[in-house]
């Protein structure tokens, strides 16, 4: 394949190719994609496809990627273009390669550039810390807010905490769509999820022993998915180590749920380790601290000290206005101060927040000087 399709590129004038003999480590596509100057890149798909597929999703927010295969294998098709191939070479003929070329030049024109999701992954340091109930909130607010099409997912198979909070009946599950990740399609994604206010929730399975395996593919085939069809995505992740954890490193924003307590702050502290030895961005982590009650707990400068982490955003303890939400399955009200917490939160995340007072204490953010 390599031979042919150098010889393809020569034969219609493009003489100048960089060709690696083996696949790049993990990470360091995009570097070596701007160190040459390339513009496109033919990804041979077919020697190692646990390789090379998670290569396509690194490379294509760079250049356009043309996978290649000499077979015309329609499953192995669609899940690179879910990870953001562009093109499918089966035949590096001079003619083939010319059209492909062809096509990616009109499809590179500003207007026609799609932005993918972004994916938010909600982490409890500790569980019970209102990790589950931010996730909820914060998908709803992303919505009020005027975002385009929000999907809410419950990834913690084992409280499942998600369907309670918002009081759903679904008929399938999380674990439903990972057994059909390889052939999903928007007739059957359409019956795996429930609305709700105007947002898509994808709950966990009711019986936790229902849930099969998540592995890092099939977590993969799901969030490739996922980007293609909604603006934000916000995944209610389980404890570090737990199923769904491969969710984690796949996520462009991660915001790190604990309390200013004693004891949630020590389990805190081993997650963030945990996320470190497990090589996660330590960059994509938010701290969020919640239930924030400094006079019985630890400031916000002692958490930074504890933590060696600066708290990212701080969210009121309204304790009364949650479980009311919980006893009537509806989101707490924009107008408590945990919703004017949520609201602000998510304004953050969007980059929506406006310039005016400085919103710190108990029901605001950090002030503007420490923000990242």
């Amino acid at each position: 394949m390599a031979r042919s399709i150098r010889a393809s590129l020569t034969q219609i004038g493009l003489a100048e190719c960089h060709h690696l003999t083996e696949y790049p480590r993990s990470g360091s596509v995009a570097g070596l994609l701007a160190q040459q100057g390339c513009n496109v890149c033919f990804l041979d798909v077919a020697s190692n496809q646990e390789v090379a597929l998670p290569l396509i999703s690194e490379a294509a927010p760079a250049v356009p990627v043309v996978a290649m295969n000499p077979v015309n294998d329609a499953d192995l098709i669609l899940r690179c273009l879910r990870r953001g191939a562009c093109e499918f070479v089966s035949e590096a003929t001079a003619e083939q390669v010319a059209g492909v070329l062809a096509r990616l030049a009109r499809l590179r024109a500003p207007a026609e550039l799609v932005k993918p999701a972004t994916v938010y992954g909600v982490l409890p340091g500790k569980p019970g810390c209102g990790a589950s109930t931010l996730a909820a909130h914060l998908a709803l607010e992303m919505k009020r807010g005027g975002s385009g099409p929000v999907l809410l997912v419950d990834a913690d198979c084992v409280t499942g905490s998600l369907a309670f909070l918002l009081k759903l009946k679904a008929s399938f599950h999380l674990g439903d769509a990972v057994r059909d990740c390889l052939r999903m399609d928007a007739d059957l994604w359409s019956r795996l999820v429930t609305k709700c206010l105007g947002v898509d929730v994808l709950t966990a399975p009711e019986n936790p022993a229902a849930m099969v395996a998540i592995d890092r593919p099939a977590a993969m085939e799901l969030i490739c998915y996922w980007r293609e069809h909604y603006e934000r995505v916000v995944l209610d992740l389980p404890a570090v180590g737990g199923m769904g954890s491969d969710f984690i490193p796949l996520c462009d924003e991660l915001l790190l749920v604990t309390t200013n307590e004693l004891s949630a702050l020590h389990a805190t502290r081993r997650a963030i380790e945990w996320l470190e030895q497990s090589g996660a961005d330590s960059e994509k982590t938010k701290l969020v601290v919640t239930r924030y009650t400094p006079a019985t707990g630890l400031k916000r400068e002692d958490v930074e000290r504890a933590l060696k982490l600066a708290p990212y955003a701080l969210l009121s303890n309204d304790y009364e206005a949650v479980q009311h939400g919980v006893l009537e399955g509806k989101p707490v009200s924009p107008s408590s101060h945990y919703g004017r917490s949520v609201h602000d939160l998510g304004e953050r995340l969007l980059g929506l927040e406006t310039g005016g007072k400085k919103r710190g204490g108990l029901f605001g953010l950090l002030p503007a000087r420490s923000r990242a």
